[in-house]
């Protein structure tokens, strides 16, 4: 396999192993879809400060409007709250609720365990490897965003 091959074969992989991934997520946690999880586990990772749904697609890597339809679905079942930001009159707030905290609470164990068993195969040492170069990657990709915004 030349490089072009083993470059398509890694791109065309990720976006498989990403519907598969989302599709045993699904199964995985009750009551919202493996996508919605994990943007609550990035607003969460988001820290303290006021979150906006602009600044939530920014570090999701998205747009705004698919993080604000993302939100819409999380408000009406009570993992998040949608408010006008005070820093902003523009901007609308995304807050975590008690219920998005029990969640993570009541299906950590779950989750854990079900991690555990994807990456069974894999030694501490490969999973190192892995991290690593997945890191390389999302700084290649970052880099090259950047580039393509420059030229643009």
């Amino acid at each position: 396999m030349g490089r072009i091959e083993k470059e398509e074969f890694i791109i065309g992989s990720i976006s498989l192993l990403a519907n598969k991934l989302s599709q045993i997520g699904d199964v995985i946690f009750p009551d919202i879809t493996f996508k919605q999880w994990f943007l609550l586990i990035v607003i969460e990772k988001m820290g303290k400060a006021e979150k906006n749904i602009n600044d939530i697609a920014e570090c999701m890597g998205t747009t705004r409007q698919n993080i604000k339809k993302m939100v819409s679905l999380l408000e009406p079942k009570g993992y998040v709250s949608i408010s006008k930001s005070q820093q902003d009159a523009r901007a609308l707030k995304v807050q975590l609720t008690e219920k998005t905290y029990s969640y993570f609470k009541d299906n950590s164990v779950h989750a854990a365990q079900e991690t555990n068993k994807l990456f069974e195969m894999f030694t501490s040492e490969e999973l190192d490897d892995f991290v690593f170069k997945l890191q390389k990657l999302s700084q290649s990709v970052e880099l090259y965003q950047k580039r393509n915004d420059k030229d643009e």
